[in-house]
């Protein structure tokens, strides 16, 4: 009686092991990359040449193919042009900007998704601080005038990614006026400009 209550009992654990199902595990990429080239459009196109910008964001889900990425993006300006700024007593030149900066936050969606996940197709809409650098001239004469020309402002974007198996291309429209506080600068100074490139993503 013992031996078939035993063999009763190994049965049964043996159709619950087979009944048993795992969840699927979430593994959307976390952390995103991208390297882009970017052209300045409108007057914007006035101040510089073009730029080079490596971006680093962290993304979070917040429903189903619904992600906020939190991030920056660094830009190299390439062949900035000089730009007048109001000083207060005087009007000086300033050399053109090598450097500007965008912190903030985009909310992503997933536009088409293949069933097997290796594929989709994804749009970006960012909000953030914009930071174009410049900085007073080099010539002694300029050495005791306390003047931080730096551009500050409010930056949005929008984009498109195509990506296969964690990378893929993608391309931006960017805006941000960088006259909106600071009068010190031309009216319609210009914020418009648009990027596209190589991005990547993974999981640590």
């Amino acid at each position: 009686m013992n031996k078939v209550l035993f063999f009763v009992l190994f049965a049964f654990q043996l159709q619950a092991q087979d009944t048993i199902v795992f969840p699927k595990i979430d593994a959307f990429k976390r952390n995103v990359l991208e390297v882009s080239y970017g052209k300045p459009l409108g007057n914007l196109a006035n101040k510089y040449e073009s730029s080079i910008t490596t971006a680093f964001y962290m993304r979070t889900k917040i429903a189903k193919r619904q992600f906020v990425d939190f991030g920056v993006e660094l830009s190299v300006i390439v062949k900035g042009n000089g730009i007048d700024y109001n000083a207060g007593t005087e009007n000086i030149s300033l050399d053109g900007s090598k450097s500007a900066l965008f912190l903030g936050f985009r909310y992503t969606r997933f536009l088409f998704q293949s069933k097997n996940e290796n594929f989709h197709i994804e749009s970006n809409s960012g909000i953030g601080w914009k930071y174009l650098h410049y900085s007073k001239p080099e010539d002694e004469i300029y050495d005791d005038l306390d003047l931080k020309p730096t551009l500050n402002t409010i930056g949005i974007s929008q984009g498109i990614k195509f990506m296969f198996y964690g990378f893929g291309l993608h391309c931006n429209y960017q805006y941000a006026p960088y006259d909106l506080f600071n009068k010190k600068v031309e009216k319609n100074f210009g914020g418009s400009s648009i990027n596209f490139g190589l991005t990547g993503s993974w999981n640590f």
